[in-house]
């Protein structure tokens, strides 16, 4: 994404007062990769403080270089009553497991870029609220590490993070298209792993151990029930790097797209009629019509309670869809 159009897009959020609980600096690639991550993390800080709840950065790590390191402490430093969180993917705890599930031989180099980010943490004065994430996703090429990946990185966050931050290794699902075929096969490796190398939810030694403990599709974890209208329809809005505005997460073809943040505000779009036409057709169950919806296994991360549906139907003026939807959820009507 062009700076200018990243400064603009985030202008005009603030212009409208647009709160979000947190801003991903990460879609579809990694933002390492942007030669100016550094600048728009500390633009991003500065101008939405107040206004989300946190910044988050997802990265494998490979070219944070200590330089880089320093460029995103230092945006840290811009407004540290915000907090950040750092997201390192890096699912494996030997080389040779790292190169078969990444594709390239740099585990030694992503270690040593994340040790040192931890190790200047400590260093940092006052309420810390630069915070980590682990993550390793568990798949057939790397299962049987697991276990030994959470004891090498809480035995380093206990002795290196010098009781700065919130740090948490998130041993996650795999997921496979979209929650389709193969999803549950991905899903009973996980569960089975997990069982066998006892991975539980845990604090162990100041570091927080997360599992997903629910199956992140609906298509596998409730397969028999009434599919729920999609809260990425509502909660989890994409800005692509063209800055067109996107209404879901996976939807990786773009399909739902909803226009350009350069020419026009984010509110014009996301609560305009083609956002209100597909979140319509999902209150009715018509996921035909609304392309990729019909293929997608449904997200389950979020949920759509039945209060927010109605609530927003009453909103909207469609308070007519709410007896239409109790009935296709098999909700109790009154």
């Amino acid at each position: 994404m062009d700076l200018g159009l990243f400064r603009h897009i985030v202008d005009g959020l603030v212009e409208e007062k647009v709160s979000f609980d947190h801003v991903i600096l990460q879609w579809l690639g990694d933002p390492s990769l942007h030669p100016q991550l550094e600048e728009m993390s500390r633009f991003a800080r500065e101008r939405l403080w107040g206004q989300v709840g946190y910044l988050r950065v997802d990265t494998n790590a490979i070219t944070l270089t200590d330089s880089r390191m320093d460029g995103l402490l230092q945006a840290y430093r811009t407004r540290p009553e915000m907090p950040m969180l750092m997201v390192f993917t890096i699912d494996a705890a030997t080389p040779e497991t790292y190169e078969r599930v990444k594709g390239v031989d740099a585990l030694a180099r992503v270690r040593r870029h994340v040790r040192y980010l931890v190790m200047q943490r400590a260093g940092l004065p006052g309420d810390v609220r630069l915070n980590v994430q682990l993550q390793f996703v568990l798949q057939e090429g790397n299962a049987h590490e697991v276990g030994d990946f959470v004891h090498y990185w809480t035995e380093f966050l206990r002795c290196h993070g010098g009781g700065k931050g919130y740090d948490e290794i998130l041993v996650k699902r795999l997921s496979v298209d979209a929650g389709g075929a193969g999803q549950l096969a991905a899903d009973e490796l996980y569960e089975r792993t997990c069982a066998e190398q006892q991975i539980s939810e845990r604090v162990e030694q100041g570091v927080h151990l997360k599992v997903w403990e629910g199956r992140a599709w609906e298509s596998t974890a409730s397969p028999t029930a009434p599919r729920q209208p999609c809260p990425g329809m509502w909660m989890t809005p994409v800005i692509r790097h063209d800055g067109h505005l996107m209404m879901c997460c996976v939807d990786l073809p773009g399909a739902l797209d909803l226009g350009s943040l350069a020419e026009h505000s984010f509110r014009t779009l996301w609560e305009g009629q083609e956002a209100r036409r597909r979140r319509l057709a999902h209150i009715r169950g018509a996921f035909d019509a609304v392309s990729p919806c019909a293929e997608c296994g449904g997200i389950s991360w979020y949920t759509t309670p039945p209060e927010f549906v109605r609530d927003w139907l009453d909103q909207v003026g469609e308070p007519g869809l709410w007896e239409t939807y109790q009935k296709r959820m098999r909700l109790q009507t009154s």
